[in-house]
C-alpha cells in the first residue's frame, strides 16, 4: 500500500468511527440504545436467529445478547418465534412492528442529522461527497448480496433504456 492510501485509509477510519459516535449520541432520543438497536438490526436481517447466532455476530457474550433481548422483549421490540423447532431448548427472535418502527426512526433521525452536516457545505463540497460516497458504495464486501441485488434493481429502474444501449454497445 502506498504512503498516500494509508493516509487516505486512516483519515476515512478516524472519520468514519467520529461519525458513528456522535449520530449514535444523537439518535438515542427513539429510545433505543446503540447497543440494542445492533440486535434489532441483526434480528431484521436475519430474522429467527437465536441468543447464539446473535452473540455470534456482535462478538459478545451470549449473556449479554440474552439481557438485550429481555430489554427489547419488554419494550415488545421483538418477540420469541413460535414456530415449532426439532430442538425446542432453542429460543427464536422477531423484530415487532413496533421494533421496526423504531428501526425506521432511527434511520430518519440519523439521515436527517447527516443532512444537516451537509446543508452546511458548499454545492462542490456536497458534490465532491456525492462522489466519494458513489465510489464507496461500489466496494461490494460492504454490502451483502440482497443489497446489492436490490441496488441493481433500483438502478435499473432509474435508467430503463440502460441495458438496452450496453447491449449495442457490445
Amino acid at each position: 500500500m502506498h504512503p498516500e492510501e494509508a493516509d487516505v485509509a486512516h483519515r476515512l477510519q478516524r472519520l468514519v468511527v467520529r461519525l458513528s459516535r456522535e449520530l449514535r449520541w444523537e439518535s438515542a432520543e427513539v429510545g433505543v440504545s446503540s447497543a440494542d438497536a445492533r440486535v434489532l438490526f441483526d434480528l431484521r436481517r436475519y430474522p429467527g436467529s437465536g441468543v447464539s447466532e446473535l452473540a455470534r455476530r456482535a462478538g459478545i457474550a451470549r449473556s449479554v445478547i440474552s439481557e438485550r433481548l429481555k430489554r427489547l422483549e419488554a419494550d415488545d421490540l421483538v418477540v420469541r418465534d413460535a414456530a415449532p423447532r426439532a430442538d425446542r431448548r432453542r429460543v427464536a427472535f422477531m423484530v415487532t412492528p413496533g421494533g421496526h418502527g423504531a428501526l425506521k426512526l432511527m434511520a430518519l433521525a440519523r439521515r436527517n442529522q447527516v443532512a444537516a452536516r451537509l446543508s452546511t457545505l458548499t454545492p462542490a463540497e456536497r458534490k465532491a461527497i456525492e462522489q466519494a460516497v458513489d465510489a464507496l458504495d461500489r466496494l461490494p464486501q460492504w454490502r451483502s448480496a440482497a443489497e446489492r441485488a436490490a441496488e441493481a434493481k433500483r438502478q435499473r429502474q432509474r435508467e430503463p433504456g440502460r441495458e438496452r444501449r450496453q447491449a449495442r454497445q457490445t
